[in-house]
């Protein structure tokens, strides 16, 4: 399953990259989004690149199907990777949920909006191999990636002005 989301930034684009290659961005982040046990496990920091692997365990409204229990039980736990290079303003996330034979993938492109407004595209790609039940379990997870992302939109762009 492929699909896009857009979120939008009451800041430049400049303002916005210097929030998404913080490691104090992504603390504060997950602390509003009240997920459990967030840890970052790995940091990559240069002038060109930057890089954060992190988990969690998803908490909140995430409604998991008896059907899919018997993957993830009765919690979700995430290992998310983040790669930017930042002159550029691409970047990609890499999202494993232990237990589940699903792959999530999100290309991302940082652009410019006008002076005090920037988009951050990203393009999803949602693979999961259970025959029969895969299509299923793409289109749950997509809609759990889209609900997050709006929550997350909401939290960037309220902590974005303290970028500026």
């Amino acid at each position: 399953m492929n699909f896009s989301i857009e979120l939008q930034y009451p800041a430049a684009a400049e303002t916005v990259m210097k929030m998404v290659v913080d490691q104090r961005y992504f603390e504060r982040k997950y602390r509003a989004l009240e997920v459990a046990d967030f840890t970052i496990t790995q940091l990559q920091v240069s002038d060109e690149t930057f890089g954060i692997d992190f988990r969690f365990r998803a908490a909140g409204a995430t409604k998991i199907p008896e059907f899919a229990k018997k993957f993830v039980g009765d919690a979700i736990r995430v290992k998310q990777a983040e790669r930017w290079r930042i002159a550029q303003r691409k970047g990609t996330i890499d999202i494993d949920i232990a237990g589940a034979p699903v792959s999530v993938h999100a290309d991302m492109q940082l652009s410019a909006r006008g002076a005090n407004q920037s988009t951050l595209r990203l393009d999803w790609t949602i693979r999961c191999g259970v025959p029969l039940l895969g299509g299923k379990v793409e289109q749950l997870i997509a809609e759990d990636v889209r609900r997050r992302a709006e929550a997350d939109g909401a939290i960037s762009a309220r902590l974005v002005g303290e970028y500026a």
